[in-house]
């Protein structure tokens, strides 16, 4: 219904069909109202004050609260930790067995290398050589085993014949004496096929003739046995045995092992 129409209608009420209590006042100001007046239409919701200030208000509401959300500082990472990481990440549950793998693996304190046997070396003189009352004998003795060894010490020494024949001994000739290891000396480790050197020497001899080819006996020691040392192929044995010095005192010793 259009807005004149209702103003008639409501103007018919009041003059013509209206109770008779209607106040004449309300009835003579209905009646001045114009009938070319339009009644305005109802504003509608969005567009009244009221609204429109609580639509602006809450779109500020949300900007704020966007921006402030936006701008939040990053979160500080713990003193001590590196900030590239994130906080929130947790350690791989893998973690551990992979860390008591690593430490069962890694290697054991590697056992002693244990002194050299005789049965374990093999020894050659590789020359003689004349001096004024003495002869020297080059000695190489080789780790002929398979594992590792180390010779340490001085070792108990005698000069013998092919008939086995004792011409000098260290026990009751020379300094060497017997079988010994002392705090100072040092130790040599042999890996299979490792050689180490050492010089032999021998003084007046006045016993019979002795018996070709002369060899060198070592006694080990701590008990590692005797190794009988000949001369190699080519190695002549007439510069083994030393002139007899009348009542000079025989004697054999070494001057320590060299590599």
């Amino acid at each position: 219904m259009s807005n004149e129409r209702f103003d008639q209608d409501l103007r018919a009420v009041l003059l013509e069909d209206a109770p008779r209590d209607v106040p004449d006042e309300l009835r003579r100001r209905v009646a001045a109202v114009s009938t070319n007046r339009p009644i305005p239409a109802p504003t509608p919701v969005w567009q009244r004050p009221a609204v429109r200030w609580a639509v602006v208000l809450a779109a500020a509401v949300v900007v704020v609260t966007v921006g402030a959300w936006q701008l939040r500082p990053a979160p500080e990472a713990a003193v001590g930790t590196d900030p590239s990481t994130t906080p929130s990440a947790a350690p791989s549950s893998d973690a551990s067995p992979v860390a008591s793998a690593s430490a069962s693996s890694s290697p054991s304190a590697a056992p002693e290398v244990v002194a050299c046997l005789a049965v374990d070396l093999d020894g050659r003189i590789v020359g003689w050589q004349g001096a004024a009352g003495s002869r020297i004998a080059d000695v190489r003795v080789t780790n002929g085993g398979s594992r590792p060894c180390r010779i340490q010490g001085t070792p108990g020494l005698a000069l013998v014949d092919a008939t086995g024949r004792v011409l000098i001994d260290s026990t009751a000739a020379g300094p060497s004496g017997r079988p010994h290891v002392s705090a100072t000396d040092p130790r040599f480790e042999l890996a299979p096929g490792e050689p180490l050197t050492t010089e032999v020497q021998v003084s007046n001899y006045c016993g019979p003739t002795p018996v070709a080819p002369v060899d060198i006996s070592f006694d080990l020691p701590g008990g590692g046995g005797r190794l009988v040392v000949g001369p190699e192929p080519g190695v002549s044995s007439s510069e083994a045995v030393p002139p007899c010095m009348g009542s000079t005192p025989s004697s054999i010793t070494t001057n320590g092992w060299r590599r």
